[in-house]
């Protein structure tokens, strides 16, 4: 895999989408690498706005919205609004219960995934083999990395000002329900529309660039650990050097364990954002049905059916990983 074009995209990330608050997993771009950091001040910012900000007032309030247009102790809202909130709801939820997935398991990540770094650069100037690194295609494929970063980190802006001038966030929702007219609490809500709509799109784009990079390495390490030991003759010379290829090839399989927990988790998450999209528009669908257009009926399943496309595909990547243990096998077999 070309590490250099997938420096360039984190380095493009770290530029644009780490300021103003510190999560724990951090790109340092001269290190080149990932750093879990915790007890700043920046952190205690972004544990704010993951647990008040988009758990507590964001997913929070548009439950609340949702309950009074069922009860009807609100007015009621335009049904484009409606629609608006199921699709804030769902990414505030997930946004929440995926930094908390990164505060759980993201040190151990942190860890499998530097390893596993250094263990492919090292193999890469081992074996001299540089075929990945003129490939089009996977050049192409950090170059659209760093256009999607660059596309999220003009997203929050547009989404702030869309919500400012249209009411399309629920903080101004949960303040007229309330009748609170405080200078303070609309203050807090501009805040909060400038922060969750940031801290949404730096976890869409980190949570989309970790796992590519990470589905990239992986198979090419054991592919080029296994290249480099294709011979009798390799496998004696690093038998009695003391580095065995089994050995290292269970230090791939201990990255992988160490690196499987973050991932899974956020597998997890995004299919019960595809169920919960699912029954959300249906439910929509129910209490809405011949007051709207046929063809809105469509939106949220292909949501849905596309959020549990994705999902499977993961999980199919981490749980049917390119493990080449046939050709280990082979090479054993020829040892021995």
């Amino acid at each position: 895999m070309d590490q250099t074009a997938m420096f360039l995209t984190f380095k493009e990330y770290s530029r644009w989408m780490q300021h103003f608050t510190s999560p724990p997993i951090k790109w340092h771009p001269k290190k080149k690498r990932f750093e879990y950091r915790t007890h700043r001040f920046k952190y205690y910012l972004w544990c704010l706005h993951t647990f008040i900000g988009l758990g507590g007032c964001t997913a929070g309030g548009v439950g609340v919205i949702f309950l009074s247009q069922m009860f009807n102790f609100y007015k009621p809202l335009p049904l484009a609004y409606i629609f608006l909130f199921v699709v804030q709801l769902s990414t505030a939820t997930a946004g929440f219960a995926i930094n908390v997935g990164i505060v759980l398991y993201g040190k151990d990540f942190v860890m499998g995934w530097n390893t596993l770094r250094r263990m492919e650069a090292n193999l890469q100037n081992q074996g001299h083999d540089h075929r990945d690194s003129c490939s089009p295609q996977r050049n192409y494929l950090w170059i659209t990395m760093t256009l999607f970063v660059w596309a999220f980190s003009t997203y929050p802006f547009f989404i702030s000002l869309s919500a400012i001038f249209f009411h399309l966030d629920p903080y101004y929702h949960i303040l007229s329900m309330l009748n609170i007219n405080s200078l303070y609490a609309h203050l807090f809500r501009f805040y909060l529309i400038c922060t969750a709509p940031a801290e949404l799109c730096r976890f869409l784009a980190f949570i989309v660039i970790i796992s590519i990079s990470t589905f990239q390495m992986l198979p090419s390490s054991l592919d080029l650990l296994l290249q480099q030991n294709a011979s009798p003759f390799s496998v004696m010379v690093g038998r009695m050097s003391g580095n065995p290829v089994e050995s290292q090839y269970r230090q791939v399989q201990i990255v992988l364990l160490s690196i499987e927990s973050f991932i899974g988790f956020v597998c997890l998450i995004v299919q019960g954002l595809g169920l919960a999209n699912g029954i959300l528009s249906i439910f929509l669908s129910l209490i809405f049905y011949a007051t709207l257009p046929i063809w809105l009926y469509w939106i949220f399943p292909c949501i849905a059916v596309m959020v549990l496309i994705i999902a499977l595909v993961i999980m199919n990547y981490l749980h049917n990983v390119a493990d080449y243990s046939d050709k280990l096998f082979r090479i054993l077999d020829f040892f021995n």
